[in-house]
């Protein structure tokens, strides 16, 4: 029987951020069936991020009446004994503009650290767990996916085991490829403030003012994240393009440069050759060539002799969501295998 619980986690260290977002925050946890406390083998534990705009509990959303869920498919293949039993931690790293990307930003408020000590620390306190990191894994697709990278090469003190379903990387194309429909989506609003204003105060932004604000108002929130500076108004962080003629800023897009996978590997070696598991997916079709951006990243892995495994599959950059169990069991089953 599936068993998700919904809890309310009161952070202390999103809390007061610039931006205004809540500090108490609705963490989803997936348990396994006949989860115990007396079981005799703790239980490993999966953390899931979701992608920009998105929450944790957007991964348990009913599928309709042709599919199962994810945690009911999880059931499944537990009862099957394909899947070893686990806990899957769904947090929201959800910010004001889209997205912390799972980063420390003293616009944002340090979403790693909230991630990595405070909620690990919460789940290993109430819930039958090993307590360690080597049988703890994280998983994310887009925006989440690069947030398992960077927890991967920053924290892995608190995770041994990364899966990247299209993570964000290879910067030079995928924060300049939209930079004219951004600047056009600018002007026609009537610069950044007012875009903003637009965008939060429309009902369902996402599905009403088009894939153009939509693409403008995920590069604009990278500022917070990547290039946070809390004297620019709204954004509290510097755009790395000119809003008239799109012109790469040298500084900001350097600074945005620092923080692009493919180029945090080279610096991140030793963290990387730690990890138990490291799992690149990516669809044929990304229509962000985030499959580019995770060859290059294997690439790097190669030339550094590390161990990672790598996936590409026919498709685009959403549509991924039946791919999760896998990703799921083949992370539990290497944790357990020590």
């Amino acid at each position: 029987m599936t068993y998700v619980r919904a809890f309310d986690h009161t952070s202390r260290v999103l809390e007061n951020n610039p931006m205004g977002d809540p500090h108490i925050r609705r963490v989803h946890v997936y348990l396994p069936p006949d989860y115990s406390e007396r079981r005799r083998e703790p239980y490993p534990v999966v953390f899931m991020l979701a992608g920009w705009g998105g929450r944790g509990s957007a991964y348990l959303a009913d599928p309709g009446a042709f599919a199962q869920s994810l945690p009911d498919r999880l059931d499944r293949l537990i009862a099957e004994r394909h899947l070893p039993a686990c806990i899957v931690v769904f947090p929201d790293g959800s910010t004001r503009l889209g997205a912390s990307q799972y980063v420390n930003s003293p616009a944002n408020g340090n979403h790693m650290d909230y991630l990595c000590d405070e909620l690990v620390d919460w789940v290993d306190a109430r819930f039958h767990t090993h307590k360690s990191r080597d049988y703890r894994g994280v998983i994310g697709h887009s925006s989440g996916g690069f947030g398992a990278l960077v927890c991967g090469m920053l924290r892995p003190d608190r995770f041994s085991a990364i899966t990247s379903s299209a993570g964000d990387s290879w910067y030079e194309f995928l924060y300049t490829h939209s930079i004219p429909k951004t600047v056009e989506a600018l002007k026609a609003a009537g610069g950044v403030s007012s875009f903003v204003e637009k965008f939060l105060a429309s009902p369902n932004p996402l599905g009403l003012l088009g894939p153009s604000a939509v693409v403008a108002m995920l590069n604009l929130s990278m500022a917070s994240c990547f290039t946070p500076n809390l004297q620019v108004p709204v954004l509290m962080g510097d755009l790395w393009f000119d809003t008239e003629s799109g012109e790469l800023l040298r500084e900001p897009w350097q600074r945005m440069l620092a923080w692009d996978p493919v180029r945090m590997v080279d610096r991140h070696v030793a963290e990387l050759r730690s990890l138990r598991w490291i799992h690149l997916e990516a669809g044929t079709e990304d229509e962000y060539g985030l499959q580019l951006g995770h060859r290059q990243i294997a690439q790097k892995l190669a030339g550094h002799g590390i161990s990672y495994a790598f996936d590409e599959y026919p498709g685009k950059h959403s549509g991924h969501h039946h791919r999760m169990p896998m990703r799921i069991e083949r992370m539990v089953k290497r944790l357990l295998a020590g």
